[in-house]
């Protein structure tokens, strides 16, 4: 019987050496596995940051047009020029609202009048049809929420609709800000 058969069970004391070589190579083998592992993983996620950039880009440059439509007919209401914000309007719209339908909508949305800047934090643009949301503010420091679709006519964009937000805020302040007496 030699003496690795004594060992029942328990590793021959020559072999230990072999062992530790062993599972450092397995353990280096891991770490180099985790390793590809996550720079594949880092790759894919840059990939897909990258792609989603590129396409957010994409729509923001393709919306620009249709966005300059939308501030300039805010200009032409508020230096009260209404006949050139009503004629960048669509035709189908123009079909449905006269320009005296217009006017008298116009006076019951003040606000319209009194807006000082315009922003858009939603941006879509697919194909003829482009939709805009955002916010308008006006002097006293109000924001409105405002929606607006536009569509390619004849070349060029023209607001098919428009939407506005049915909050009004209140022109007096609260009650809470006041001293009674």
């Amino acid at each position: 019987m030699e003496t690795s058969d004594i060992y029942l069970g328990r590793q021959d004391p020559s072999d230990r050496g072999l062992m530790v070589t062993r599972a450092r190579r397995k353990s280096a083998g891991m770490r180099r596995h985790i390793r590809r592992t996550l720079s594949v993983l880092a790759g894919a996620v840059l990939l897909a940051g990258g792609s989603i950039a590129l396409l957010l880009g994409i729509s923001w440059v393709r919306s620009e047009a249709a966005v300059g439509v939308v501030q300039a007919q805010v200009a032409a209401l508020r230096n009260g020029e209404i006949e050139q914000a009503y004629a960048l309007f669509s035709s189908e719209y123009q079909a449905g609202v006269s320009l005296p339908m217009f006017r008298r909508w116009l006076r019951r949305e003040r606000r319209l009048s009194n807006v000082q800047h315009i922003e858009f934090w939603g941006r879509s643009v697919w194909g003829k049809t482009a939709l805009l949301w955002g916010s308008f503010g006006d002097e006293l420091g109000h924001s409105y929420s405002v929606r607006y679709l536009l569509i390619r006519e004849k070349g060029s964009w023209r607001i098919d609709s428009l939407n506005l937000a049915e909050q009004i805020p209140e022109s007096a302040p609260e009650k809470g800000r006041l001293l009674y007496i």
